[in-house]
């Protein structure tokens, strides 16, 4: 199986509806892409220094059905929305 880790930090001006639209949307892409086996996001808690604003932990069966994931229809809208919202972006893939 493969992880998929992504991290946000979000400009200060992009805003907090947007946010939670996001956040909302990413939370049921499970229902929309077969190849997604499990997916959990959400918020910073501790608001530390080095904290991220927000995270998607998702699972895959193999690397190919991770880039299934990438350019599926209903997960490119929001690529596209957290790449305009953050002013970073890190992920890590790894095999489990």
């Amino acid at each position: 199986m493969i992880r998929h880790v992504v991290m946000f930090r979000w400009h200060p001006e992009f805003p907090e509806a947007e946010r939670v639209s996001w956040l909302a949307a990413v939370r049921e892409l499970p229902s929309q892409i077969g190849v997604l086996r499990s997916l959990s996001a959400g918020v910073d808690t501790l608001g530390t220094d080095r904290s991220w604003d927000a995270a998607i932990v998702a699972e895959f069966d193999t690397i190919e059905d991770v880039a299934t994931y990438t350019e599926h229809p209903a997960h490119r809208p929001l690529i596209t929305i957290s790449g305009t919202g953050a002013a970073e972006i890190a992920s890590v893939d790894f095999i489990i």
